[in-house]
């Protein structure tokens, strides 16, 4: 099939889910992550009035408005400006100009964007501490061997515990193995946790129960994974690195030796968009919609039509540029299109790929179940995946209820995450399963034995069960092979 043909197609197919879409009806998420998939597919699509819509609920915006909604819009100015946000340098700067309702301004200085409402005021897009600096805590739980917790002890919990440094800043988590690594809004990496093939980025060996910084002098991180021994690391230059375990040739430096500090992956790229460290192999995508992979390529998780071992990015088969999310899990690989189908490869004993068998492939297989429509997809030792209408679904082992579907029993296609929500707005797995609702509530299913489903027993789960605190911010969720790290906007 031709990639123009590929074009075709998806730009039928999300044509057909916008014009049979209810916008005023659909959640903020649902309609940025079709904008998401839209922008990619290009201007043949017509996204105006999910635009309108978005620009609507932008400007509706007061100071009543709850944290989490603001933390969803503010995640939405980009798309809805398609891109051109304007930077000024202070709240000075900003008065001094002359503008229109509904236009967006980052203020440097204060480190938000700024929205014009329609009765002249000026409204703040993020939840404010101290003035004006974005306060997005930082918490974890479960086991805490090697301090992967970060709260400078190496005592599990099994409810939320806050990770110390007195950061209020951060952005992005991930977690892996026994580490974890955080990414604040000054564009600086932290880790924390294990620590034992320089997985943390500190130049040493030694594991840290607190936050140190990783090394380098960047300042213009803006993605990071972490795998199971080892780290990937993007910059705003489109450049990837990594560090920890070389095993396998998973830092994808062509090498065979173990780093301690950020190290370039190979291949003079510098259109790099998204990253994700599996056990021990790596997946990425590149801005021209094509998806690499590096490292252990058993059972053919690297997706490259071989069994072959690569220290270096090779391309994932199946001649599709419209990749727009790579998940890499412990021995298998997930893929979602612009046309929001999913695709899996790699390990599939436990049904992982969602192909309605339990045979291993090494290149890219559709997963089952005719939906074109999912808009996130995350890999561990099970499959999850979040669809357009706010569903979550999950595959593949099941030996602890990490499916959520009140069974312990293995599924080789899609089946629903009990509950009957139908708000989900981010999944995600490594360990145990999470889930965040567009109510901004924490959930959590699976095996619960050093306290990471965060309900403050140890009692495994086979259906969700809200993580405890009360809390109704949480923004974002991830999780390791038996801890969970995630950032609440308040």
């Amino acid at each position: 099939m031709t990639v123009d043909v590929i074009k075709t197609n998806a730009i039928s197919q999300l044509t057909s889910l916008i014009s049979g879409l209810t916008v005023s009806t659909a959640t903020t998420e649902q309609l940025t992550g079709i904008l998401k998939i839209a922008n990619i597919a290009g201007p043949e699509v017509d996204t105006s009035s999910i635009k309108t819509e978005l620009t609507s609920r932008i400007q509706a915006v007061t100071s009543s408005t709850t944290i989490y909604e603001l933390g969803v819009l503010s995640a939405a100015l980009p798309l809805i400006t398609d891109n051109r946000v304007i930077s000024v340098a202070d709240l000075t700067a900003l008065s001094a100009l002359s503008v229109q309702a509904g236009t967006v301004y980052y203020v440097e200085s204060e480190g938000i964007p700024y929205i014009l409402k329609s009765t002249g005021t000026w409204v703040k897009l993020f939840p404010t501490f101290q003035g004006a600096k974005p306060l997005n805590n930082l918490w974890a739980w479960g086991n805490n061997t090697t301090g992967k917790l970060g709260d400078n002890t190496d005592v599990s919990k099994s409810s939320p515990v806050s990770v110390v440094g007195g950061f209020s800043d951060w952005i992005q988590v991930s977690t892996g193995g026994n580490t974890s690594i955080g990414l604040r809004a000054n564009g600086l990496l932290y880790s924390w946790g294990s620590n034992s093939d320089g997985q943390l980025g500190d130049n040493t060996t030694v594991s840290k129960s607190s936050p140190v910084s990783v090394v380098g002098s960047f300042t213009d991180w803006v993605g990071i994974s972490v795998g199971s021994a080892h780290s990937l690391g993007l910059r705003a230059n489109g450049t990837a690195w990594a560090w920890g375990s070389y095993g396998f040739g998973k830092l994808g430096d062509n090498s065979t030796v173990d780093k301690s500090s950020p190290v370039s992956v190979v291949g003079g790229f510098t259109d790099w968009a998204q990253i994700s460290a599996g056990d021990d192999h790596s997946l990425a995508i590149r801005t021209n919609g094509t998806a690499w992979a590096w490292g252990y390529n058993l059972h053919g998780r690297l997706g490259d039509n071989t069994t072959v071992n690569k220290s270096s990015p090779v391309s994932v088969v199946g001649g599709f540029t419209d990749w727009i999310q790579v998940s890499a899990g412990g021995e298998h690989s997930l893929g979602l299109r612009a046309n929001g189908t999913a695709w899996a490869w790699g390990r599939n004993s436990s049904g992982n790929l969602g192909d309605y068998t339990t045979v291993d492939k090494s290149s890219p297989v559709s997963v089952v179940g005719g939906f074109t429509n999912w808009v996130r997809l995350s890999a561990g030792g099970c499959s999850l995946g979040l669809r357009a209408n706010g569903t979550a679904w999950s595959w593949g082992f099941n030996g602890s209820g990490h499916l959520g579907d009140n069974t312990t029993i293995n599924k080789s296609s899609p089946v629903s995450v009990v509950g009957g929500f139908t708000d989900w707005v981010h999944v995600s797995t490594g360990g145990p399963s999470l889930g965040i609702r567009a109510n901004g509530t924490g959930w959590a299913w699976g095996f619960n034995g050093s306290g990471q489903l965060g309900d403050n027993t140890t009692v495994t789960r086979s259906s969700p069960v809200s993580v405890v605190g009360g809390y109704t911010d949480w923004i974002h969720m991830e999780s390791g092979s038996q801890q969970v790290a995630a950032i609440r906007a308040g």
